[in-house]
This record gives structure tokens, sequence and C-alpha cells, in this order.
């Protein structure tokens, strides 16, 4: 846990700090990751509005708006979780104890699997929605782009999801 630049030192001493009262303990993390697998689950319904209202103007505001949203609370929400895991997520490596590093590895690990189902499942929902075999299908553009977006960032977010989620609370002090 050696810091190596003044970033490094920047970084550990914003999670060293004060944890949020309500994201301390493992029910406000799980509490936490809840409300961010809604922000993610509002990308994928995103694509779903914009697969069936497109080209409209509906689809374009609703993309937006639920575009800035998630924008907006995922960044609250990584940040926030990063000091109530005390940088299990976020802190890179050098700077992690050997049991924040093997709670990472096993999230990331489980976080593949997950993303694993996830393409699979995604795969033939699309294809049992394409009608007549997938031929002349007329998928809007919007919604391949915005599949492409929610698949991605459920991709990049799900590791620490799944780390925050599984995270027992600290040891308590012996004083």
């Amino acid at each position: 846990m050696e810091p190596r630049t003044q970033r490094d030192v920047k970084m550990l001493a914003r999670i060293q700090g004060e944890v949020p009262a309500g994201y301390a303990d493992r029910r406000g993390r799980r509490r936490l990751v809840i409300v961010g697998a809604v922000a993610l689950g509002l990308l994928w319904v995103n694509t779903a509005v914009s697969w069936v209202l497109a080209p409209s103007t509906t689809a374009m505001v609703t993309c937006f708006v639920i575009l800035a949203v998630v924008g907006l609370a995922g960044a609250w929400i990584w940040g926030t979780l990063s000091l109530s895991t005390r940088g299990t997520v976020g802190l890179p490596r050098h700077l992690l104890d050997e049991r924040q590093v093997e709670e990472r590895l096993d999230g990331h690990a489980r976080a593949h699997r997950l993303t694993l189902m996830l393409l699979f499942v995604t795969y033939f929902a699309v294809m049992a929605a394409l009608p007549d075999d997938g031929r002349d299908a007329g998928i809007p553009s919007a919604a391949l782009v915005l599949l492409l977006a929610a698949l991605m960032a459920t991709v990049a977010a799900l590791p620490s999801l799944v780390v925050a989620w599984r995270m027992s609370d600290p040891p308590a002090d012996d004083d």
C-alpha cells in the first residue's frame, strides 16, 4: 500500500476519510449497488424505447434524458462505492492490501461469468425480436448504438457492483 505518485497520495487521503454513515456497512453498500443496478437497467430500457419508438422526437428526448440521469447518477454512485468499499472499488491494485486484492479478484471472476450469461441472453433476445429471421429487420441504428452502450456500461460496472455487494463489513477495531 505504498503510494508511488502524488496522485496516489491524494487518492489514499480521499479513501481514508470518513465514510458516509448510510454506506459504511454491508446493508448500505447493497442499497447503493441496487441504485447502480437500476441505473444500468435504465440504459437497457433506453435501448428498448429507442427500438420501439425511433425515429421520433419522443425517442430522442427519452434517450437524452435517460443518458443524462444515468451519467449523473453513475458519477455519484462510483464515487460513493469507492468510499464505502475503502478503495477496493476504484483504487489501483498497488494501493490495496491483500484482503482487498482478493475481494476484487473474486468480484471480477463472478462478474465475468455474469457478463457471459448477459451476452447470451442479449443475443437470443435480439434474435427473437427480429422478424423474418433478421432479414430486412429495419432496426433503428440508434437502438443498436444504445444496445452497445448498455452492454459496455454493464460490462464496465458489473465487477464493481459485485465487489460492493459481496464485501463484508470491516473487522471491528479492538481498542
